[in-house]
């Protein structure tokens, strides 16, 4: 065979495999672009949405507080310093770090004087030290841009219930990104054609 000849037809099928390997790898991008955006949205949470939690996370322990239930408080600081400690490695405003990490350190003193307690009285201060720190802790966080907070090891334990007050509910975690949805999806780019093998011109 004439060897120009040889030489088109290689370089033609040559193109047609680079052309299929590329979108290969076009595909492959994608599709790591999708698992990194399911990843990072699975299990975090957002400031507001950690906000709303220790707002009712303080109101059930100043109900705990009103029903004098030394059970109750108990449960409630185990369930609020590991949020404390998650809000803790946000990138959160200064001021909301400096009363997170207020509130984690008067919850951390409870949890120590707690044992051993059947009445609230001996820590009724430093209770109420946590409930107002908690409080100027929320507002700061709504104040701010709903930053992702990256969520502790769930379950957490178990809240008795108390009369009525709610028992707080954690917080919601975003969905996934839903490829159906406008908008949601990384969209996957279009597979490029194989160009077609020329016909081999017919010798002399």
């Amino acid at each position: 065979m004439n060897a120009r000849i040889v030489r088109f037809v290689a370089t033609a099928v040559t193109a047609a495999v680079v052309s299929v390997m590329g979108a290969g790898l076009a595909n492959a991008s994608a599709a790591d672009q999708l698992e990194s955006r399911i990843e990072t949205a699975t299990g975090q949470s957002s400031t507001h949405s950690m906000a709303g939690y220790l707002q009712q996370m303080r109101d059930y322990v100043q109900a705990a507080v009103s029903a004098n239930d030394v059970e109750a408080v108990t449960a409630a600081i185990k369930n609020l310093r590991p949020m404390l400690g998650s809000v803790a490695t946000a990138p959160v405003e200064r001021a909301a770090a400096v009363l997170n990490d207020k509130a984690d350190s008067q919850a951390a003193q409870i949890e120590r004087d707690l044992p051993g307690l059947t009445l609230l009285a001996p820590i009724t201060g430093l209770v109420t030290s946590l409930l107002t720190t908690l409080l100027d802790l929320v507002t700061s966080l709504l104040g701010g841009l709903p930053l992702p907070v990256p969520l502790p090891d769930l379950p957490l334990p178990a809240l008795p219930a108390l009369p009525g007050v709610p028992t707080p509910a954690l917080p919601d975690l975003p969905a996934p990104p839903d490829a159906s949805a406008p908008g949601g999806d990384v969209p996957a780019p279009a597979v490029p054609a194989v160009p077609a093998v020329p016909a081999v011109p017919a010798v002399p």
